[in-house]
């Protein structure tokens, strides 16, 4: 009889030897990558945010949105993802503290490798859940999120900032809030950037 072909998906056994067979370094790759698109998959579900990174006019049009004579104490980027922002924010402005904070590890452990190449004494990179955060003393909030999380978050800002605190959004906008400005950025899919002032 001729050779038959088997139908059978492969074990997992089988499938660890065959990666062997090319070599070990290669088996670590396809593990380390396998697990880091996992961690990915598993905080995407968990939050209902994936860490898209900002488009580079977004960002620009975020900053055009900050009003020139605002000196910041504090910033915030809620869900900094890889940190692009979060390292334009420190760098933008020196003399505040700026605060990241992303729930996902393996985001949050590439910004502190960006940390050791991009020196900002002024930021810090912190692994948490921003809706169980103290955002209190803050006086500059940015964030990128979903449509699924704003509900809440603006809630918690409500609860947690001083009125008349800034609030600047990409995307997405809060839904009750009366945006103070909106900007529409065409080389970013059209996206609308949205500056709020937090109500008292």
């Amino acid at each position: 009889m001729g050779d038959q072909i088997s139908t059978q998906a492969p074990s997992l056994g089988n499938l660890i030897g065959e990666l062997l067979d090319h070599g070990i370094p290669e088996a670590i790759l396809f593990a380390v990558l396998l697990l880091a698109g996992m961690s990915i998959l598993y905080y995407t579900l968990r939050t209902g945010v994936p860490p898209m990174p900002s488009h580079p006019s977004a960002r620009r049009a975020v900053f055009r949105l900050i009003p020139e004579s605002f000196a910041p104490v504090t910033i915030y980027e809620l869900g900094c993802g890889w940190g692009g922002m979060a390292f334009e924010l420190a760098a933008r402005y020196p003399e505040a503290r700026v605060v990241g904070i992303e729930l996902s590890p393996l985001p949050w452990l590439v910004c502190h490798i960006r940390k050791l190449f991009q020196r900002r004494p002024n930021l810090e990179i912190r692994r948490a859940d921003f809706l169980k955060c103290d955002l209190a003393d803050a006086d500059l909030v940015f964030c990128y999120l979903m449509v699924a999380p704003m509900r809440g978050l603006e809630r918690k800002l409500a609860g947690d900032m001083q009125p008349g605190s800034l609030v600047i959004t990409s995307t997405f906008a809060m839904p009750e809030w009366m945006a103070e400005t909106v900007e529409t950025v065409p080389e970013a899919t059209s996206a609308q950037i949205y500056r709020y002032r937090v109500p008292g």
